[in-house]
């Protein structure tokens, strides 16, 4: 027990480091985007997963532009980010199980979410072989971006929608068009 609560102040330590030191408005975004992933797996009745990737309070769908710098466009940080968490998983996995998961889930997020659900790229993953947080977190990052655009929520639904199946996840996609069909918007 020492050492799983040694492990999380650590990982909660070293993610506190590197957050306060990403640029505020990538932070804000990414948090953004962690909240707005979180919204989409709920719709799409995955509690589970969400009960099972966060650990306390710390939840790796925070994390996706790790590494990411001010004007940088394209997929260059996706690996910073994918390699931060790896390391973090060598420094913590002995020590916690939940560790594991946890920095397992936030390197994939990083690695795989500029990936295209329908186009298959050299060294790149697709469809079903995009881990479903990735996957997730595609729609999530392009809903926040289109948002702050100052789209309107049938906007960014529409805009969305006509990339599904690919850009994005259709099963991702289906998820978002129920949410806005319950609540009539995008935001709660």
């Amino acid at each position: 027990m020492e050492q799983t609560n040694q492990a999380y102040l650590g990982l909660r330590q070293a993610l506190e480091t590197a957050a306060n030191a990403m640029d505020p408005e990538i932070r804000a975004h990414s948090l953004r985007t962690g909240q707005r992933m979180e919204t989409i797996l709920k719709e799409m009745d995955r509690q589970d997963l969400l009960d099972l990737w966060n650990w306390g309070d710390l939840s790796p769908l925070n994390y996706h532009d790790m590494g990411k710098i001010p004007g940088e466009y394209g997929t260059g940080h996706t690996e910073i980010g994918e390699i931060f968490f790896k390391r973090l998983h060598q420094l913590f996995n002995q020590k916690s199980g939940q560790a594991t998961i946890f920095t397992s889930i936030a390197a994939d997020i990083c690695r795989y979410h500029h990936d295209h659900y329908g186009e298959c790229r050299l060294k790149s993953a697709c469809g079903g072989d995009i881990p479903l947080a990735g996957r997730v977190c595609a729609v999530a990052n392009a809903w926040d971006h289109l948002a702050l655009d100052g789209l309107r929520p049938c906007q960014i639904l529409a805009t969305l929608e006509s990339q599904s199946g690919g850009q994005y996840d259709p099963e991702v996609i289906g998820a978002l068009r129920r949410f806005y069909e319950r609540h009539g918007a995008l935001e709660l």
